[in-house]
């Protein structure tokens, strides 16, 4: 007879263990490996796609700015598809400077100073 979850952790509680025990043990751990691997590769690509994802948002920055006129995030926002709002321009932006693709300077905005950001 097949021993299920609950009667092998009664068979732990109560101090019985025994091969059947031992072996259904051996059969639930091999099945969490499976589940947690399957997690893995799933968080992997969902990674990958984000990556993807956030690639083409950084080619498409790189294709509508320039070297002389700077643009603010709201401006990148606006010229670039897939970026909703300002705040995931700046985002991307900064990584593109980090990588020292992109240089960001004080620019006069509507409402005062705004970063502005040009190729290097």
């Amino acid at each position: 007879m097949a021993m299920t979850k609950r009667e092998m952790l009664v068979a732990v509680a109560e101090g019985r263990v025994d091969e059947e025990v031992m072996a259904k043990a051996a059969e639930l751990i091999a099945a969490m490996d499976v589940e947690g691997e399957k997690r893995r590769q799933k968080a992997a690509e969902k990674r990958a796609e984000k990556l993807e994802g956030e690639r083409v948002l950084e080619e498409g920055i790189l294709a509508v700015l320039s070297h002389e006129e700077p643009m603010t995030a709201s401006d990148i926002k606006g010229a670039v598809e897939g970026i909703e709002t300002p705040q995931k321009a700046t985002a991307v932006v900064k990584r593109l400077v980090g990588a020292g693709l992109v240089t960001s300077q004080e620019v006069k905005g509507k409402s005062g100073k705004v970063k502005g950001y040009t190729l290097v």
